[in-house]
């Protein structure tokens, strides 16, 4: 029986007024009222179990809107995923993506959302992702990104057209080319799946909204990972450094870790 410890946190930042990021966490997602003020909470959770990011998009009310409907959707279509099979994660995304593209119809809106979702099962992690937001795995003492942005600036690089180095101040480096509430092209909705993770050999699950990896690099990211014992405490010191370096985005972060007693 595989059993994961977990913690999230969700902040506003210092410079945002309101929070879009959204969670899910073995059910648990954060409702209108709980978006208001800083959102923690811990636990176990026994396998097979669910964990995402979702960061909105749009200003307004309309980035939580996307954040909120992606994990309660994903909430309809969990049994289904729990499953292992990755038709239900598609069935999952095309839903969410058709609600949010008819209510950018009926009320003439833009908006969107980021996806970086992990399941879990006896013996593996199976990761999956749409947007920036990120999954990092730490294999022993290693750091490990293991999701690919789905952003313009991203494109540039693997082309060979910019200068890793150049990324964080591009122009165009918030521009998402694949997020739930993009159209309804598939090629464009399709998240990018990279599966069966021994949780064995990956102790521990970082995912995050780009409030924390803009704030902070990959070193101070490892650095928080492997320093604290306990996950709640990892995911209080990623958000607080996050914060204390600017907090100019909304912040959200969950982490994962295989219960060995």
């Amino acid at each position: 029986m595989t059993k994961i410890k977990f913690a999230v946190r969700s902040d506003v930042g210092k410079v945002r007024k309101n929070n879009e990021d959204n969670f899910y966490c073995n059910g648990i997602y954060m409702t209108e009222a709980e978006r208001e003020k800083p959102f923690f909470m811990s636990g176990i959770a026994e396998a097979p179990c669910i964990f995402a990011v979702c960061d909105g998009m749009g200003g307004e009310d309309c980035g939580e809107l996307a954040s909120f409907l992606t994990v309660k959707t994903l909430a309809e279509h969990s049994d289904k995923i729990l499953r292992g099979d990755y038709e239900a994660v598609e069935a999952f995304v095309k839903d969410a993506n058709k609600k949010l593209i008819d209510i950018m119809n009926a009320q003439n809106i833009q908006t969107g959302t980021t996806l970086a979702m992990a399941t879990v099962s006896k013996n593996y992690f199976t990761l999956y992702n749409l947007g920036d937001s990120r999954i990092y795995r730490l294999n022993g003492e290693t750091l490990i990104l293991s999701t690919d942005d789905h952003t313009v600036t991203y494109d540039m690089i693997r082309a060979g057209q910019l200068d890793p180095r150049k990324a964080k101040t591009h122009p165009y480096r918030n521009y998402l080319t694949r997020f739930v509430g993009c159209g309804e092209d598939e090629n464009n909705i399709a998240p990018d799946v990279m599966g069966l993770l021994d949780v064995n050999e990956n102790k521990r699950i970082l995912i995050c909204s780009d409030g924390l990896t803009d704030m902070l690099n990959h070193s101070e990211l490892a650095s928080i990972m492997k320093c604290y014992s306990e996950v709640s405490d990892t995911v209080n010191a990623l958000v607080d450094a996050a914060l204390f370096k600017g907090g100019i985005d909304n912040v959200t972060c969950i982490v994962l870790e295989v219960n060995d007693e």
